[in-house]
């Protein structure tokens, strides 16, 4: 279900969203540790931000085909998480991990 696309799963955007008790904070739970913020995104086009304070999205490392990738969404208005894929020339949120 993890590589399906559309919205799915119950409440697990809403583990991956800051809380209202963190800071700076979101609508979520955090269980997960992601700590997610609606960072929006820089459209390709125009070079202008869209969504912010509403929407989160971050690319994945999976390619789909020659020039775009796939990506996860969060939103204020739901609690579960999509998958879609875009042009790569699109400016979405990139979390990065530390190996240990």
């Amino acid at each position: 279900e993890a590589n399906d696309t559309g919205w799915r799963g119950t409440d697990q955007g809403a583990q991956m969203k800051s809380s209202s008790s963190d800071s700076p904070g979101w609508n979520g739970t955090n269980t997960s540790g992601f700590s997610a913020l609606p960072g929006g995104l820089r459209y390709n086009g125009s070079g202008y931000f869209y969504y912010e304070g509403y929407y989160g999205y971050w690319w994945s490392a999976s390619p789909y085909g020659a020039s775009n990738a796939w990506y996860r969404i969060l939103t204020s208005g739901f609690d579960n998480v999509d998958r879609i894929n875009s042009n790569q020339r699109v400016g979405f949120s990139v979390r990065c991990l530390r190996d240990e």
